[in-house]
């Protein structure tokens, strides 16, 4: 490698190791016509994605982004003609274009965001695929390349999938495909097969802090607890930096310890009607996530008592000591699956009562804690 060209294009997205692989590609011609980017959620692929459509534009390319050229910046507004963001959205009779408009620009001013349709049922459908397909037979508008990135690769309707495949069988040689998901069973093989699949694994600490003071001047002073209760996750990092994370959590164990004392069970009942009032499925998630986290750290504290740094509620560890003595017949990676099977239970918008995922999850763990 001649010493004066770069190892990475962009140091503020991280993952140096896949940009310097990208940068290999482009120096021996081998770029490949489509990826897919597979990881944890909220590991910043979306916002890689963006910053390689900007390198494949860039007016000082190839091998860096400048972030300054008219390429770069209407990349970075995700409004250039020849680069597509297309992510899951509700069917057209549910949402108005000015909604999905506001959650584009969201995206744009900040790629570690989650999109949000809060209590919309999302997916990818052939219409979109369709006119993806159509849009690649044109020339390009004003760039190098056409980039398509396909967030949440996954949520394409099974017929999307198929319409897409066509697209890969046979790409044009202007465009790029950069499939993205967190699911990497869900995707098709077939699709999997006709792309370059590259693995994003968790960013380091000091990157994700970095990465929340770019998009948040003044973070809270809380800030080491939030990246911590997120585990790597920035969605998530940031969906808490919206949320009185605290209150969250606290409200969680105050759950667990009704549940625990079911013999009152109006009280319970009382609780499970509040979280569940409001219909807002992101706080019943965020409420299971709590106790899904809680029940993790119990397995831990159980099981290696001399390793306290795999605990993420550190700053609750006499609390969880005290709960795992207290109950020390309790199977707790039981309670983990219980929860985690509430939380694919309330994914689910076909699962129109919440109040009763809620309320069996509380029957389940009383069962295996006071066993």
């Amino acid at each position: 490698m001649n010493h004066s060209e770069p190892e990475v294009f962009n140091p503020d997205v991280g993952h140096k190791e896949i940009q310097a692989r990208i940068l290999q590609y482009i120096r021996t011609n081998r770029l490949p016509h489509a990826f897919l980017f597979y990881g944890n959620e909220g590991v910043g692929k979306e916002a890689f994605a963006i910053e390689l459509a900007k390198l494949l534009n860039c007016e000082k390319g190839p091998f860096m982004v400048c972030g300054t050229c008219s390429q770069c910046v209407k990349i970075g507004k995700l409004q250039h003609p020849d680069v597509q963001f297309i992510f899951p959205i509700p069917a057209s009779s549910n949402v108005k274009p000015e909604t999905i408009a506001g959650v584009l620009k969201d995206k744009a001013e900040n790629p570690y965001l989650r999109t949000r349709f809060p209590g919309k049922n999302t997916f990818i459908s052939i219409d979109t695929i369709r006119e993806l397909k159509r849009e690649a037979r044109f020339k390009l508008y004003e760039g190098k390349k056409k980039v398509f990135i396909i967030s949440e690769a996954d949520q394409m309707r099974p017929e999307a999938a198929n319409a897409l495949l066509k697209l890969l069988e046979e790409p044009p040689e202007n465009l790029m495909l950069i499939l993205i998901t967190s699911h990497l069973h869900r995707i098709l093989p077939t699709i999997r097969s006709r792309c370059q699949l590259i693995y994003f694994p968790p960013l380091p600490g000091d990157v994700q802090l970095s990465i929340i003071r770019r998009y948040l001047p003044e973070p809270p002073e809380n800030l080491a607890l939030i990246t911590r209760l997120s585990m790597g996750n920035l969605k998530l990092a940031f969906d808490f930096l919206r949320n009185d994370v605290v209150e969250k959590r606290e409200k969680a164990v105050e759950f667990l310890r009704k549940t625990v004392r079911i013999e009152r069970s109006q009280e319970l009942m009382k609780l499970v009607e509040e979280l569940t009032s409001g219909k807002d499925r992101e706080a019943m998630h965020l409420h299971l996530f709590f106790l899904l986290v809680w029940f993790r750290d119990a397995v831990h504290l159980k099981n290696s008592p001399e390793r306290p740094e795999q605990i993420i509620n550190s700053d609750m560890r006499s609390n969880l000591e005290g709960f795992v003595r207290g109950y020390p017949g309790t199977n707790f990676p039981a309670c983990v699956e219980a929860v985690e099977t509430a939380i694919e239970e309330l994914k689910d918008p076909r699962n129109l009562n919440p109040a009763l995922i809620l309320t069996n999850l509380a029957i389940k763990l009383n069962r295996l804690i006071r066993k």
